[in-house]
């Protein structure tokens, strides 16, 4: 069986279309990684859906500045019903519910961690949920603490 010249065979047109699959799919997951550096999902109080930013995303500029203030840290047998009482994090206003109880205590060290990331880690190790508490001037008051 003879080709014409500039045509493609059916194998070889199924590969170059694979192909192209393969790396739009892979590109499009690549696209879809919300889990990067200091990011995650962060449950948007008003609307009731998830939106990707920061961990505990705020535009207020003293909780910001105080979120991202670096710390040396050392926790040894840590509960959750402790640890919002500890340095740095007794700064501010915490509302806590349903937090576990016999929960595995944290043990974690730092040289040096953002209040925010410190907070995102407690949050997973025990699977909390937190949000922001706005006051009646739509400022943040407290940090809700969901187990």
């Amino acid at each position: 069986m003879s080709e014409k010249k500039g045509s493609v065979q059916p194998m070889k047109l199924r590969a170059i279309l694979t192909l192209f699959i393969v790396i739009g799919l892979g590109s499009f997951m690549i696209g879809c990684d919300t889990n990067k550096q200091g990011q995650g999902e962060v449950l948007d109080p008003g609307a009731g859906a998830a939106v990707t930013g920061p961990f505990l995303a705020t535009t207020h500029e003293p909780l910001e500045k105080w979120l991202t203030e670096r710390f040396k840290v050392k926790y040894v047998a840590m509960t959750p019903d402790l640890i919002f009482d500890q340095v740095p994090l007794a700064d501010i206003n915490y509302e806590t519910s349903n937090l576990p109880t016999n929960a595995v205590p944290l043990d974690f060290a730092a040289e040096e961690i953002s209040r925010r990331d410190l907070l995102r880690k407690v949050a997973q190790h025990w699977n909390l949920r937190m949000s922001f508490i706005l006051d009646s001037n739509g400022e943040p008051s407290a940090v809700r603490v969901e187990g």
